[in-house]
This record gives structure tokens, sequence and C-alpha cells, in this order.
């Protein structure tokens, strides 16, 4: 048996909405481009909000990865990383977004405040 921080995701991520961060991880140019976002959830479904200015023209977002996070402190870290992809739902809003849905594949958590035996 070992110590982890690992938790179960789903519950995390409606918290992180309410009170974190986000970041957009993609593929771009042979490299890893970062965005901030605004992330909304619909339902059981999560809309991505990025600035258009910020966005390559020919970016493709089949592989992305979606970080909620919170925390300043160690046993203040907690976080969700969502993979999947992004597809554009809308031209820019008046929120002045461009806004996709994200089509999840995998999901991880951690919360530094919970660490705990993990059973074998």
């Amino acid at each position: 048996m070992g110590v982890t921080q690992r938790v179960d995701p789903e519950p995390l991520v409606a918290e992180l909405l309410v009170r974190g961060r986000a970041a957009v991880a993609f593929d771009h140019d042979d490299r890893v481009d970062a965005l901030p976002a605004r992330v909304v959830a619909e339902g059981e479904s999560l809309r991505i909000g990025l600035h258009p200015e910020s966005l390559p023209a020919d970016a493709a977002f089949d592989r992305v990865a979606l970080i909620l996070d919170d925390g300043s402190f160690w046993f203040e870290l907690r976080a969700v990383n969502l993979r999947g992809r992004m597809v554009r739902t809308a031209d820019v809003t008046t929120d002045g977004l461009a806004w996709f849905d994200f089509e999840l594949h995998r999901a991880t958590g951690w919360d530094y405040s919970t660490l705990h035996e993990e059973s074998s």
C-alpha cells in the first residue's frame, strides 16, 4: 500500500467550475500551446470558451487536455485533467468568445488535502 492524492474526478469538476482556473492545451505546429479558458457546464456536457484572437487559424483540436485547478499552497492544490477533443459550436458570441463542445475521453483528478492510503 502507498499514499496517494488521487480522487474521483467527477465531483471535483463541479467544484472547480465554480472556483478555479481553466486552461486548454493542444498540439499546434509540432509543439503544445496552452490558452486560458472559460468553462461552463451545460447538463452533462462542458463548453469551452476561448478568445478568438489567440486561436491559431489552422489549429486542430482533436487531442486536447483541459485542466481545471485551484489552490495556492501544496495542501490546497487540487485539479482535474480532462482529455478529449473540442468541436467548434458557434462563431464568436456576444461575450467575445469562440465556444467549443468538449468530448471527454479520459479524466484524472487529484487533491493534496485528501492524502490517503491507496487500497491494493
